[in-house]
C-alpha cells in the first residue's frame, strides 16, 4: 500500500510539472555552439569570426581590440593586444557558461577573455555594461555551416 501511494504521489508531481511548464530546461551541449560565428554585417576575408569546435577549442580571427583585450594588460591578454592594432587573432579553449547566463566563455592561455551570451540565435558580447538593450557585438552563425 505504501509503495502504491508513493507511486501515485510521484506521478502527480510529474504531471503537475508538465502541466505548469516547470520542466527543467536542458543545458546547451558543446555541439550546440560548434561552427563559425561571424560578426553581424561583416563579410570577406577580414571579417571578425570565432571558429568554435565541439572539442572545446576555438580560433578567433580579426576580433576587435576592445572585445579581445578586456584587461588592457598585455601580459594577461591574447596576442595582438599590445601592438596597438585594430584587431587580434588568437586561439584557446572555451566552456559552456554556468549559472543562469547562457552562452560560452572563451579562454586564452587559461585566462578568461570574454563571454558570448546566447542572444536571438547569435552570440552577443558586451564590452561595457550588461544593462544595455543590445550587445556591443553580435556574432551570427556563418551561413556556410
Amino acid at each position: 500500500m505504501t509503495r502504491h501511494l508513493a507511486g501515485v504521489a510521484t506521478s502527480i508531481a510529474v504531471l503537475a510539472m508538465l502541466l505548469t511548464g516547470c520542466a527543467v530546461t536542458a543545458q546547451p551541449e558543446p555541439q550546440d555552439y560548434a561552427g563559425t560565428w561571424v560578426l553581424e554585417g561583416a563579410d570577406g576575408d577580414g571579417a571578425a569570426e570565432f571558429t568554435v569546435s565541439a572539442d572545446r577549442t576555438f580560433t578567433a580571427r580579426n576580433i576587435p581590440i576592445d572585445l579581445a583585450c578586456r584587461t588592457r594588460n598585455a601580459a594577461t591578454s591574447p596576442p595582438g593586444c599590445a601592438g596597438g592594432g585594430d584587431s587580434a587573432s588568437f586561439s584557446g579553449r572555451w566552456k559552456v557558461a554556468d549559472g543562469d547566463s547562457t552562452g560560452i566563455r572563451f579562454y586564452f592561455d587559461d585566462r578568461f577573455v570574454r563571454q558570448g551570451y546566447s542572444t536571438n540565435g547569435g552570440l552577443g558580447f558586451y564590452v561595457g555594461s550588461l544593462d544595455v538593450p543590445r550587445p556591443d557585438y553580435l556574432f551570427v552563425r556563418s551561413s556556410s555551416d
